[in-house]
Formats: C-alpha cells, structure tokens, sequence
C-alpha cells in the first residue's frame, strides 16, 4: 500500500471510548482520518487536496510553499439579507522520516446585509438601475473582504475535509476504515441496549 498508518484504528476509536466521544458514524471517521500519515510524494497528496477543494467550489490563491494551499473567500448567500464568507487552508507537514501529514483548516464568517463592498463581473454595461437585471450568481469569490465586527470569523480544524482528502487518495483503505467504524458501532450499541445511535 502506499500509505503508512500509525495503528488509525486502535488510536481513534480507543480515543473516542475514553474521551466519552459521541459515537456517531462521521465522527469516527474524521477523527481515524486526523492520524494517517501519507507514505507518498507530497506533490500527490496536496494534488488530491487540490481536487478536493475544486470540487467544492473554491479557487486557489498563489502560494510560494508547495506544501500550503489557500483559497480566496468564497461567498455565499442574499447579498441583500445575509451571507456566508469562508476560505480553506490545507497544509502538509513533513516528518523527519520523510513522510506527510496533511492538517486543513476552515474559516467562516456570516455577514449581515450590504455591510461589505463586493466584487462585481469584469464586463459591465451602462444601463440604468430598472433596465439591470439580476445577474449576479449565488456564490461569488472575493479577495479579502473588510468584516465588519459582528461577523467574528471563526478559524477550525476541518477534519471532514481532512477525510476527503485521504479517501481520495486510497478508497480502499477508506471503506476499510468504514467497515471498523460500522462493526465498533455494533458492538457499541448491543452493549448498550438502552442508548440510541443518533
């Protein structure tokens, strides 16, 4: 396999049960994902982050560290009620064995009304304000917007994409951990009659 995993099994889910850790499905998956180190070129595994982060939507912004990827802030929503900024940051760590480790993170602030100047298209034509339709798509890319103080963007660890990533480069080994996960939950809810799996 071209992977190497430091026992993601048995630390994850030996974590979770001493933690008190909810036992939902996603969870252990996210969490089993945060410990896999990639015994493979760092050039494939910020490739995979590469295609993840364009299936969601989201541009990359110029960066002079191979293993750092950033996006500009994706915005989406009613520009005219409320909207929804946020930006991904992915980076991969070389152990001194050589090996990578891939930690991302997401940040996301909610902006009420037209409190921010937004991109507009480069093409514009002069019509007057009733002749101008409504052209403007649901989700926008911006550079870096000016928040205003009740936006409070908030910075997290973003383990689901974490999983993402891993589970496109080695499904195999992602279905594996699937399966684990499905049979812990099993023999969690049979010793546990009176709990219910949410």
């Amino acid at each position: 396999m071209p992977m190497m995993r430091s026992h993601p099994f048995a630390v994850a889910l030996t974590l979770l049960a001493l933690t008190g850790c909810t036992s939902q499905r996603q969870t252990l998956l996210e969490r089993t994902s945060s410990y896999v180190v990639y015994d493979m070129p760092a050039r494939q595994v910020m490739k995979a982050a590469e295609a993840v982060l364009s299936e969601r939507g989201y541009a990359l912004l110029p960066s002079t560290d191979p293993l750092f990827l950033h996006t500009p802030w994706k915005i989406a929503g009613n520009h005219d009620v409320f909207t929804h900024w946020s930006r991904v940051y992915v980076e991969g760590r070389k152990r001194p064995d050589g090996r990578l480790i891939v930690r991302a993170y997401h940040m996301a602030a909610n902006m009420p009304a037209r409190t921010q100047m937004l991109p507009v298209p480069e093409k514009t034509t002069m019509v007057a304000p009733e002749e101008q339709q409504n052209i403007m798509p649901a989700v926008l890319l911006s550079a870096e917007p000016v928040l205003v103080r009740s936006a409070r963007p908030d910075l997290r660890r973003d383990l689901e994409l974490e999983w993402a990533i891993m589970e496109r480069l080695d499904p195999d080994f992602a279905e594996r951990v699937k399966t684990q996960v499905d049979i812990y939950l099993a023999q969690s809810s049979s010793k546990r009659p009176g709990d219910v799996l949410e």
